[in-house]
């Protein structure tokens, strides 16, 4: 499953029912409070994402997010093995490039990831291009 969410403003994120477990891509071209950026990672975190990919601006900041929310939900202790949450951040990548590793280079583990949920937080609406995109990779 394929799910684009577009956040020109910082709303609530809500998972769509169905994906469990997940990879995500964030993608960021606008500015994001840090109290809403941990919502959102925590909220990835609790429902299940178990690869999240950051793009674009502050993306290291995002990466460290979902680590910190990862680590909060067990405690800073252990955790089993296949609830492990890989972060990554693309910097100096092409959006072309990130959404190809996306789609190909996310499976970390013997979990296999098909769901995906991608969340925009850009100015301007694209889901067409990064559907498009996707499916070409």
């Amino acid at each position: 499953m394929f799910k684009y969410v577009f956040l020109p403003a910082d709303v609530p994120v809500s998972v769509p029912k169905g994906m469990i477990k997940f990879k995500c891509l964030i993608l960021m071209e606008r500015e994001v409070g840090g109290g809403y950026r941990n919502e959102v990672s925590k909220a990835l975190v609790e429902a299940g994402c178990l690869f999240s990919l950051a793009w674009g601006m502050d993306c290291s900041v995002w990466d460290d997010s979902v680590d910190w929310a990862f680590l909060e939900a067990h405690n800073f202790g252990d955790y089993p093995e296949d609830e492990f949450v890989m972060t990554t951040w693309h910097e100096d990548e092409a959006l072309e490039e990130v959404v190809g590793f996306a789609k190909h280079c996310t499976d970390y583990s013997e979990v296999k990831l098909e769901d995906i949920l991608v969340l925009d937080f850009a100015h301007h609406e694209r889901s067409e291009l990064i559907e498009k995109l996707y499916l070409a990779a």
